[in-house]
């Protein structure tokens, strides 16, 4: 679990996980690989607040130090 947390260009490199998790699903449905419903929809809401969470999480780490 310390390998997430170590910081890579200034984000944790669990932020970039995600991130790049939430460009597939983009790139997905725009191609339309992935069809555009209500199951996407919520599978890039749960990758933002993914991604805001681990966000919270590097500066919560950042103020501590």
């Amino acid at each position: 679990m310390k390998l997430f947390t170590k910081k890579f260009s200034g984000q944790s490199i669990l932020s970039w996980i995600f991130q790049l998790a939430l460009i597939y699903v983009a790139w997905q449905v725009s191609t339309h690989a992935m069809a555009n419903n209500m199951t996407t929809i919520t599978i890039a809401a749960v990758l933002l607040l993914a991604i805001y969470w681990s966000f919270s999480l590097d500066r919560r780490s950042r103020n501590n130090k």
